[in-house]
């Protein structure tokens, strides 16, 4: 029997997020190779929000036409599904619940005695691009008796319907459309695969027309039962296999399993070559498969080692709690749903892939936080993504992000001009940081002379060498407009400088270290005017205002991932991060706000005030963690926030401290920088 669903709950002696069908999620577990979109099926059984046609901003938000059946030799059948989309079928389960643990999602079905859970994965193996990359999902269906399992899929290639048809290849459904244009983000195949009983190739998924008008039923709201009646009849449904030419005609199909202690097993592959107007790129994978029946089959003769294989959290401390254990997995779900990854081996990750679709964003811990799974498991994509950051430096600037939906066409940030002053310094961090854990002495020499750019036109940024900011949202907190000397922006600055006078002393080179030396002297002193005996100021200038800012601790976090000297003496910091736990922490029951009065009251000037990050607070909690095991709580409640509300795997930039709740009524969604929780593993 199911337990009652509490936001953790123990399963197997873990502890794990579980969801039942009551429950709203806003994402299910993404599924999809890195820079190969993805898909979703949510706690109700529904296919959601697939992104496989290169369309990452503009997902299918459901797809019609995806049933899995349950037909039990003794008891009565029922659908892994709620809200089924038949005029007469009502073969419901009494409870789904569902567990997701990236890679993984497990959806539990029970009627009467009968048991059925479907088990579905991408394959992200540490270490292994080629199996990471897959553009395939596997699926593993497993009852508690004997009996049949139908799985039902429908034909969404090309972007008009005209010309679908299905095709039947040995144990492999193909669903084409040769109608489709080039041009057409959605011209490509997609494959099911497995080892069926009974495969009817085509059948449309539509209510007749007359049907549908007499009842004056839509056609996008519900579906034909007609298969399924003679299924649930024990007949073998006809197949009508045809090229579609008519708008109330969607060509699905069906395959019907048996089902005798054995695990159903089947492939969800897909192949796209069509190009987005604003993301004209090949795949990846195009480099190592020539269409999606390889795809499947790769996947299926592999099936269960890349299911063994795949997953983090054999890489995660078992010291940490098992909460933490699973938020650090469960955060890294953007490698599925915001990477791009393009055939010439060119990666990014989206900042916010549907509100805000930057590639490669940096600053303010995005790409720095987004990427640290990447850093410690496929070094070679970090490699890439600097590079090109590289390449896009214009006069010393480095820019905030690589282009809207795109590789080529940097953008200097949200509010700029003027250029922000976080990027540089961030920049020059990210490129020793990839030295730092890799030892690429020739990369590191490669970008030497531009890290000591960036940091020249970071130091002409403001006077004696420091860089101020304009108080025209000339940062991450672009939405904070500050004008003057910052905490966040100088002890970003210091740990940069410090990385680059380490990287002189790789290099022997005795005159950028001694230069790099003065600026740091300046920086440090200016950095300690800020500090008031109790925590450094948010700032010194415009808008006056006074109070706790987590912003200053970002700088510190780059000191502790890499090892450098700290940006201010150990008591300060410590004596910093005490009042953060003391006053920050208690003042919203629902997260930790970025800006918060030494009254303990949120301050509202700003949305980016009253709001808390959670890539801020995890980053910050790391830290404090280290201090205090205190931290604990204030990344747990930030956590728990996550999940009471069903956005796991879709986590926004932004949560409201008043009211919990992302900021609306576009809030960033899958933001990059959340899996800043991986820093309890990257050292």
């Amino acid at each position: 029997m199911f337990t009652e669903l509490t936001v953790y709950s123990p399963v197997d002696n873990k502890i794990m997020v579980l969801y039942s069908d009551e429950n709203e999620i806003r994402a299910g577990v993404p599924l999809g190779g890195i820079g190969t979109g993805k898909i979703e099926i949510n706690n109700k059984g529904k296919m959601i929000n697939v992104t496989i046609f290169n369309n990452r901003g503009f997902p299918i938000r459901k797809v019609r036409g995806f049933h899995i059946l349950i037909i039990p030799d003794h008891g009565e059948p029922f659908f892994l599904e709620r809200e089924l989309p038949f005029l007469t079928l009502n073969y419901e389960p009494n409870r789904l619940l569902y567990e997701g643990s990236y890679p993984f999602f497990t959806l539990t079905g029970e009627k009467g005695n009968v048991v059925a859970k479907v088990r579905g994965f991408s394959p992200i193996i540490p270490h292994n691009l080629h199996d990471s990359t897959l553009p395939a999902v596997g699926f593993k269906v497993e009852l508690n008796t004997h009996g049949s399992v139908a799985i039902s899929f429908p034909n969404i290639v090309g972007s008009n319907p005209i010309g679908r048809i299905n095709e039947l290849r040995e144990e492999k459904v193909l669903f084409r459309n040769p109608k489709a244009f080039d041009v057409d983000p959605r011209k490509g195949e997609v494959v099911i695969m497995g080892k069926a009983s009974t495969v009817v190739q085509q059948y449309n998924l539509d209510v007749r027309p007359e049907i549908a008008l007499k009842r004056n039923v839509w056609e996008e709201k519900y579906e034909s039962d007609d298969v399924w009646k003679s299924l649930l009849k024990r007949e073998v449904p006809k197949s009508n296999v045809h090229e579609v030419t008519g708008f109330w005609d969607s060509p699905a199909s069906l395959l019907v399993f048996r089902y005798e202690g054995e695990p159903v097993k089947f492939v969800l592959s897909w192949y796209v070559t069509g190009k987005h107007l604003q993301y004209p790129y090949g795949s990846y994978y195009h480099n190592n498969f020539s269409d999606a029946s390889e795809v499947a089959e790769y996947f299926y003769d592999n099936f269960d080692r890349l299911e063994s294989e795949s997953g983090f959290l054999k890489y995660i401390p078992e010291e940490l709690p098992e909460w933490l254990r699973d938020a650090i997995a469960n955060s890294a779900y953007t490698l599925s749903s915001n990477t791009v990854l393009d055939e010439r081996g060119r990666f990014s990750i989206y900042e916010s892939p549907e509100n805000c679709p930057y590639l490669g964003t940096i600053a303010a811990l995005c790409y720095e936080g987004g990427s640290l799974p990447i850093l410690l498991f496929y070094p070679e994509l970090e490699k890439s993504f600097l590079k090109m950051m590289g390449d896009t430096m214009r006069n010393g600037y480095v820019p905030h992000d690589l282009g809207l939906h795109s590789l080529d066409h940097p953008a200097d940030g949200t509010t700029a001009p003027p250029p922000w002053k976080d990027t540089n310094p961030t920049f020059v961090l990210l490129i020793y940081r990839y030295y730092k854990f890799t030892r690429d002495l020739n990369f590191l020499a490669e970008m030497y002379p531009k890290m000591i750019e960036a940091i020249r036109w970071e130091a002409s940024a403001g006077r004696e060498g420091v860089p101020e900011l304009e108080g025209q949202g000339d940062t991450g907190f672009d939405a904070m407009s500050i004008k003057g000397l910052d905490s966040y922006t100088t002890s970003l600055y210091i740990a940069s400088l410090e990385a680059l006078k380490q990287s002189a002393k790789v290099f022997n080179d005795g005159e950028t270290e001694k230069w790099v030396s003065s600026l740091l002297k300046k920086a440090r002193e200016k950095f300690e005017q800020l500090y008031n005996g109790n925590y450094f100021k948010p700032w010194e200038g415009e808008p006056k205002v006074d109070g706790i800012f987590l912003g200053q601790f970002i700088g510190q976090w780059w000191a502790e991932i890499l090892e450098l000297d700290s940006v201010s003496d150990e008591d300060k910091i410590s004596s910093s991060l005490e009042f953060a736990l003391k006053i920050s922490h208690t003042s919203s029951p629902h997260c930790t706000p970025n800006l918060v009065g030494t009254d303990g009251k949120i301050l509202d000037f700003s949305v980016q005030a009253y709001s808390s990050w959670p890539r801020l607070v995890f980053s910050t909690g790391w830290i404090g963690s280290k201090r205090n095991k205190a931290w604990f709580d204030v990344i747990k409640k930030e956590w728990d926030n996550l999940v009471k509300r069903g956005l796991v795997w879709n986590q926004p930039s932004r949560i409201n401290g008043f009211t919990g709740e992302p900021e609306s009524p576009s809030y960033l969604d899958h933001y990059i920088g959340n899996s800043s929780i991986w820093s309890f593993v990257i050292i």
